[in-house]
């Protein structure tokens, strides 16, 4: 009897933990879309949250990376993010982020500028996703 208990616990065990893991990033994403969802219904210019891989961070030629989930990519801009009128947003902190972390990042989908091309995601905040 003691060794199904025992068997049964270290079975269970692993998936309970699992499961509190992704309950936690269920939790952070949650109102949050994947980027093609995004890109499936676009919503321009105004505040949404998105949620996928960081990919080539530190890679490209500006203060941006790939944000990459559901098979379809964005580039997210975390800095030198300039209105069409010269206003400037504020840089956002990617302190402790590299790529391959999961995160959701706040901002605005952008429609195509002077300073910015169609589809472009501009960042407000970025969170990673434990």
């Amino acid at each position: 009897m003691k060794l199904k208990h025992l068997i049964l616990a270290l079975v269970l065990l692993p998936a309970l933990a699992v499961s509190g893991c992704l309950s936690r990033e269920a939790g952070k994403t949650e109102g949050a879309l994947s980027v093609s969802r995004l890109l499936e219904e676009p919503v321009y210019d105004a505040e949404v949250m998105v949620y996928g891989e960081v990919a080539l961070l530190g890679q490209l030629n500006c203060p941006c990376f790939e944000l990459v989930s559901g098979g379809e990519k964005v580039m997210v801009w975390y800095a030198l993010m300039v209105e069409d009128d010269r206003t400037e947003r504020p840089p956002v902190s990617i302190e402790g982020i590299e790529s391959g972390d999961r995160v959701v990042v706040t901002g605005e989908l952008k429609t195509a500028g002077e300073h910015r091309q169609l589809n472009d995601f501009w960042a407000s905040g970025i969170e990673e996703i434990e």
